[in-house]
This record gives structure tokens, sequence and C-alpha cells, in this order.
């Protein structure tokens, strides 16, 4: 099978995310069983024109913003020239209206909407043409084939007419060979993990240090992860004389060290498609606190491999942290409940079911045909 995929970002790209991990982790394996993939996305500063990652031919075209003219131009001719059984579209951030364009085998992969959230990230004059964009899915993909890394987003694309026999969930996968437990005790340090932008909620995490502080003087805040909102971030910290570490971009070993000494992994996004950061937390024997939202309320069973906080409750999520720290048996529990959950997941069977469902996708467009 020849696989022809367009996205914005490929796993290299400075600003690269859950959703280019999970390209990356799901099609690999796809080329290691004998098949081609290959990856249009934007270009970044000091990245090759073309590059093999893992057998992924990776082209890269334009930049950030200007991408989305370069696939407007070029994707009748770069399908010409590949000749793919199946192009992906991994609908991330805006719309590339693929189905406009192509009328072959296809497959939208989404992780989620910004929806309202995006009026939240940016003022309103950047939010409205984003969130329009999303808006016009319900007319643009109207009879495509989707595939989502949670209800959450199955919901919010039914919200705008997509049916529910044109989606299937397929959860992102876990690494339990690198992420796992250790039998050491753990520090009075509460991490957060993610790309710094406002509607991950980073100010958030903070807060929730802050209303804890007088009571557990001694607990820090690290945060894993870099991005636009940074300054803003230290900035809110040093005005608080708050024990915040920024600790930037790091490595997958540093990140699972601290997972796996942590005593809380905060997660204070506004909205997410699933959560990665909690599976892999989970893996790591680390008790979860997250926000009761889009996505979280997926990858979290409340109760059990984690604690939900009441949506926008910045006082409800202190409160919880505080049991979690307060209550040994508590944190134990959430530990061993969360490595259990993280044991439901793998890439090799998320690798396995997107196979499965692009072959379906072939199938069903040649029964149209």
């Amino acid at each position: 099978m020849k696989i022809l995929i367009l996205n914005w970002r490929d796993v290299r790209h400075p600003r690269a995310g859950g959703a280019e991990l999970r390209l990356q982790a799901v099609y690999a394996p796809l080329v290691a069983a004998g098949h081609e993939v290959i990856l249009y996305c934007s270009s970044f500063d000091g990245g090759s024109e073309r590059e093999c990652i893992a057998g992924i031919e990776i082209y890269r075209q334009g930049g950030e913003v200007s991408f989305f003219f370069h696939v407007l131009k070029n994707m009748k001719y770069w399908i010409q020239t590949h000749q793919p059984d199946v192009v992906v579209e991994d609908l991330n951030k805006l719309p590339l209206y693929t189905p406009l364009f192509y009328k072959g085998p296809l497959l939208i992969q989404m992780h989620h909407l910004w929806g309202h959230a995006v009026f939240k990230e940016a003022p309103w004059w950047v939010a409205l043409p984003v969130w329009l964009a999303e808006q016009s899915i319900r007319w643009a993909y109207k009879h495509c084939f989707f595939t989502v890394v949670s209800p959450s987003t199955a919901r919010e694309l039914q919200a705008l007419g997509i049916a529910a026999d044109q989606m299937q969930v397929i959860y992102n996968g876990a690494d339990l060979t690198h992420y796992h437990p250790v039998a050491e005790e753990k520090k009075a340090q509460l991490v957060w993990i993610g790309r710094l932008q406002k509607y991950k909620g980073p100010i958030e995490a903070i807060q929730v240090l802050e209303l804890l502080h007088a009571e557990f003087p001694e607990l820090e805040l690290v945060i894993l992860g870099d991005g636009p909102y940074r300054a803003k971030v230290k900035a809110y910290a040093a005005a608080r004389a708050l024990p915040v570490r920024l600790a930037g971009f790091v490595g997958r070993s540093k990140k699972i060290e601290v997972l796996q000494r942590a005593a809380v992994h905060i997660q204070t996004s506004w909205k997410e498609g699933w959560g990665l950061s909690i599976i892999e937390a989970n893996a790591c024997g680390c008790p979860v606190v997250a926000h009761d939202t889009a996505g979280l309320c997926d990858s979290v069973v409340d109760g059990q491999s984690g604690l939900l906080y009441r949506y926008g409750d910045i006082a409800d999520a202190a409160a919880i942290v505080r049991r979690v720290l307060r209550n040994e048996a508590l944190s134990k529990r959430l530990a061993t409940q969360g490595l259990e959950r993280a044991a439901e997941f793998s890439w090799a069977r998320n690798s396995q079911e997107i196979f499965a469902l692009l072959e379906r996708v072939m199938q069903e467009s040649d029964d149209a045909a």
C-alpha cells in the first residue's frame, strides 16, 4: 500500500506535538511491514527539504502559513507523481480541504477541534477565522471517513454534522518499554507537560501551586515544554516568588525521569484531543490530576487512573492535589490503577487499527466508483 499524508508538521519540527509523535509512531511500523509512506508538511529553519525518518519519506514545503497554499497549488501534482493508493489528511489546526481536490480513497485523521477554546488562545480577529474554518468541515468534509483519538472529538464532529458511521475512534498508544515506574520515593514536585500556549493552562498550574504553597512550602512545580507563552509564564511565577522551574523542552529519558519521581502530574489544558502525557504519567506510576474537559475526560478514568477537577475550578484542582499529597494510600492506588490503564494502550495495535481502516476506506471507495 502506498500512503500519502498531508500534515502541517513532521516529528522533527521545532513545534511538533502529540499529533506528530502519533503520526510517526503509527505509520513507521507500516513502512517496516513493507508499505510506502510519504509525508508532505511545512518546512522549518535547519530542516532539509527532503528527509527519511524511520522509512517515512518527508517532503517539506513552505512555512507555517504558506504550507496551506503549497497544498492548494501542488496537491494534484503530488498525487500524480506518487500515485498513492490512499491519501490521509491530518486535520490539525486548520483544514487543508483535501476533499475539494482529490476524489480517491481519503481518510481524515483528527485529534481535536479548537471550538470556542480558540478565543481563549488568540485575539478575536485571529480566533474568528480559525473558528469559521472549523465550521466549514460540515460541508467540505461531509462525506469523508474520519479517525479520531477520543469520544470527545467524535461528539464534536457529530455536532458539525459528520455521521457517526463515518468515524472510528482509535486511541493513542503507549510505550511501556521506556515508560515505567521505579521503586523510589516521590519528590515534593508537581509536573506539568505541554507546549507553552495560553489554552494549555500553564498559568493555571501555577495558580494551583500558589494555593498550596503556604501549606506545602517545599512543593515545586516543574514545567516541561516550550512555546510562545513562555515569557508570560515565567513572569507570572516570578511576580509571585513561587518555586516554578521552567525546564524547557526535554528529551524522552529526562521526561520519564521526572514523571517517575514527581508526586503529581497536573494537566490543566482547557481543551485536548486525548492527553498523551496522562497515559505517559500513568505508565510511570505518577498520580494524575486533570481538568474535566474534552479529551482529558477520556484519557482519565476518574477515581481510578486519575482524578478530574471541576471545569475552570482552580480551587477544586488545588483541593484534589492536596488530597493526593496528604493521602499516601490514595497516591499509591492511583499509581497502581494508572499503570493498569496505560497497559490497555499499544502503538502496535494502534498501527494495525489504522491500517485496517485504510483498507476499509480503499474498499468502500472502490465500491462507490
